[in-house]
């Protein structure tokens, strides 16, 4: 097991009991008590954990910025009913487009039980998958370097493939929303993709969890004037709303 698959593992665990010792987490990797130390400590600077005597300690949001499989265990409930909102909005033959996230992924999966007729354009191998069950869903995706952490493409083919697409609609998943800066996002790879998919669809949605509100990421990936439209849960309240709306951005 490589290193970054043990660190996701680590960070899930933690979702889970706030707290891991070296011993277990050892056992379960099963790898030196050494080598799991130099994963805590690596995670410690990155400030995903807090390192502590025989273990480490969860730090707030430190599955905020985890990869693909980390990212996928939490606020699940929440992703599915943003996606269920996402859902309504497409119609019958549209084209759609998805970029790498574990809310389109989660999207992809509403898409594949609908039995919608659609034609579904992605970067998301995951999401990709997830709507393969729906047999009136022809699906493209778009090639490119891969990014087994992200389970998706990028680069420079990516991008190039991703501009020749005109979409109906794009579906984005976005890491953070601040009422400042707009939507920001960790993940670098991804914002140029991110941006040319918007600049080509006819309308652009935002789907997030509502845990990504107020919330500021390591860059810019929408500035206020040009973020889109946001879709999330249902536990937005109408001051958060009213107060995004006077920033220029509409929460549903």
């Amino acid at each position: 097991m490589i290193q970054e698959e043990r660190k996701n593992l680590i960070l899930q665990e933690l979702n889970r009991t706030s707290v891991v010792k070296l011993e277990d987490l050892s056992e379960r990797l099963r790898v030196s008590i050494d080598t799991v130390r130099r994963d805590l400590k690596a995670l410690d600077r990155a400030g995903l954990v807090q390192y502590i005597r025989g273990g480490a300690k969860a730090v707030q949001d430190s599955l905020q910025f985890s990869h693909f499989s980390g990212r996928k265990i939490i606020h699940n409930e929440l992703k599915r009913e943003t996606a269920r909102k996402a859902l309504q909005l497409i119609k019958r033959d549209d084209v759609i487009m998805l970029n790498s996230g574990t809310t389109t992924t989660i999207l992809a999966e509403e898409i594949g039980r609908s039995g919608i007729t659609c034609v579904l354009i992605t970067n998301n191998i995951a999401a990709a998958e997830a709507a393969s069950c729906n047999t009136t869903c022809r699906i493209h995706l778009i090639g490119g370097e891969w990014d087994s952490s992200e389970q998706s493409t990028w680069g420079s083919r990516c991008l190039r493939e991703a501009e020749t697409y005109f979409p109906d609609i794009c579906f984005l998943a976005v890491n953070s929303l601040d009422s400042q800066n707009g939507l920001t996002d960790f993940r670098f790879h991804e914002i140029p993709i991110m941006q040319i998919m918007a600049k080509n669809a006819w309308k652009t949605v935002a789907v997030m969890d509502s845990t990504k509100l107020n919330r500021l990421a390591k860059k810019q990936v929408f500035p206020l004037m040009k973020t889109p439209l946001i879709l999330m849960d249902n536990q937005v309240t109408s001051e958060d709303k009213q107060i995004y709306l006077r920033a220029g951005i509409r929460i549903e």
